[in-house]
């Protein structure tokens, strides 16, 4: 029986989803196809914000020490994201391979970063690149810029979304949903997902509550909610009686399922977006910028509904709540996002297609 090792920078899902999500939900599922699955730290935890992490962020402190003792039981290592990068210079050394699973190229100008934190970061992804004998990419527009810096050894692999999760929810009536979370019955719900603290998303909540949420509520004559679910929430919207904060859950898909649309007003970052495949995976329209799904297939008016600025997202919402929604076709958007998640990120065929890549 083969020993698959996953290397995470820190021990803290669930608090967190996303990128770190993914390991574990492909351990569940290797699991289930009868591997071993070994998930290792290079630290415990998050750095004190206030001590070494100003000075030195990208985990120099702290290593954990039984890390590479942990090896020995593992016939393949799968690095999580370029964050455990010093931990790739004795894996290397000790003259084993490993696959780095690089969720986004944070190094890229529109991410956001300070020139600082961009020179830092690159370092880092320079260390995890070159020293990896497969890299794995979940972006198609990074597959391109890594593929002629690195050559052949880097391959694309989609995000898996769990589809078995989704379908718990996925036709739940959403009056008794939305009684569980109290979330009131007679308001259209629009829901954005995403932990708060990192930049583009905080950046995204910050615009829903300042310019999105107050035009929209004023224009539906108060009939619209705005739903922010996950950690970390802008003090702004706290304070705003039609925008509720569910701050850390246990699991999204509840949430997303009890509202009536998703919006993603995000402007940097890399990857792919998850938010974006959590809410089609639920039947859901999503009012998106091009940077939200960026790095995906996914075409404006088929599979989501085009907005860039504060202002186009306010019309678009009105326009959901206004419109008969055959004229605007927007069942078959929403038939056509969930079209899209099933056929390209299954968990099923993403693990099927990250096999062949290790073997």
């Amino acid at each position: 029986m083969r020993n698959i090792c996953f290397i995470m920078a820190y021990s803290i899902y669930p608090k967190r989803g996303g990128l770190h999500e993914q390991a574990y939900l492909f351990s569940r599922e290797l699991k289930r196809r009868g591997y071993n699955v070994y998930i290792l730290f290079h630290r415990h935890e998050l750095i004190d914000e206030n001590k070494l992490s100003r000075i030195l962020p990208l985990y120099l402190s702290g290593i954990n020490p039984k890390l590479y003792s942990s090896l020995d039981v593992c016939d393949s290592i799968v690095m999580e994201t370029v964050w455990p990068w010093i931990a790739a210079i004795p894996i290397h050394l000790l003259g084993r391979d490993f696959m780095l699973h690089l969720h986004s190229v944070e190094s890229l100008s529109d991410f956001g970063h300070s020139l600082y934190k961009r020179a830092m970061i690159k370092f880092a992804e320079e260390v995890a690149c070159r020293s990896a004998k497969t890299i794995i990419t979940v972006s198609l527009k990074e597959y391109s810029l890594l593929r002629a810096k690195y050559g052949e050894k880097v391959m694309y692999l989609p995000l898996a979304i769990d589809i078995e999760e989704r379908k718990k929810y996925i036709d739940a009536d959403k009056e008794s949903l939305r009684k569980m979370l109290s979330i009131p019955l007679d308001k259209f719900v629009i829901v954005f997902v995403g932990g708060m603290s990192y930049g583009p998303n905080k950046e995204a909540a910050e615009i829903i509550a300042t310019q999105i949420a107050p035009k929209v509520y004023e224009l539906s004559k108060g009939k619209t909610m705005f739903l922010l679910v996950g950690p970390d929430p802008p003090s702004e919207a706290k304070k705003l009686k039609y925008i509720k904060t569910a701050g850390y859950v246990e699991t999204i898909a509840p949430y997303i399922a009890a509202s009536d649309a998703c919006i993603a007003p995000i402007y940097h970052g890399g990857g792919v977006k998850m938010k974006i495949l959590d809410c089609m995976s639920l039947k859901k329209v999503v009012i998106a910028t091009k940077k939200a799904v960026e790095g995906t297939l996914l075409k404006p008016w088929i599979h989501y509904i085009p907005a860039e600025k504060p202002d186009e997202f306010v019309n678009q919402i009105i326009e959901l709540l206004t419109t008969n929604r055959e004229e605007k076709n927007y069942d078959q958007i929403i038939m056509n996002g969930l079209d899209y998640v099933y056929k390209y990120h299954s968990l099923d065929n993403v693990i099927s297609s990250f096999l062949e890549l290790l073997s």
